[in-house]
């Protein structure tokens, strides 16, 4: 599969192997944290469609049930019952929408925001682990190239959530 998503400035064998590099560093962590992510889940008994719900709404922005429909790509009639299903386990709770009385938005509740801090810290223990490998000069450089990343990370979220 070849990527649409524009690299600035990127030859096509540089993506070929920040590609693989990615991969490599994913396939080297990803057995500790999937283990590890599936027990969370199982513990809660969430789908991969559920946890990406709570996911999208860990930025605390509340949405509509149609724009998070929007978002997961599902019908409003699917995503309401996905919805249903996450308030009854209190992961996420429905307030009534200040501009429109009729519309309800939904945010994620706080035993969803731990969770959601769990998987996470899992994923990033995993990635850590992987990093005792490194030498000190290759360590300092992987966490200026993450904080990088991070930064980056934060303008794209904050670009998408204006929008």
């Amino acid at each position: 599969m070849d990527a649409t998503i524009p690299i600035v400035h990127m030859k096509a064998d540089d993506r070929r192997a920040l590609r693989e590099s990615i991969r490599v560093t994913r396939m080297a962590t990803a057995r500790d944290f999937l283990i590890g992510a599936l027990a969370s889940l199982d513990e809660v008994d969430l789908t991969l469609v559920q946890l990406g719900v709570l996911l999208l709404l860990d930025d605390g922005v509340p949405r509509t049930l149609k724009e998070l429909a929007e978002l997961i790509g599902r019908s409003p009639s699917a995503t309401s019952r996905l919805v249903d299903q996450l308030v009854r386990r209190k992961l996420l709770t429905r307030e009534e929408d200040p501009e429109d009385r009729r519309a309800r938005r939904v945010t994620r509740s706080p035993r969803a925001a731990r969770l959601v801090a769990e998987l996470l810290d899992r994923r990033t223990d995993a990635q850590i682990r992987v990093m005792a490998a490194l030498s000190e000069d290759e360590h300092a450089l992987v966490l200026r190239a993450f904080a990088v990343l991070g930064e980056a990370a934060q303008r794209m979220t904050k670009k998408e959530v204006r929008r």
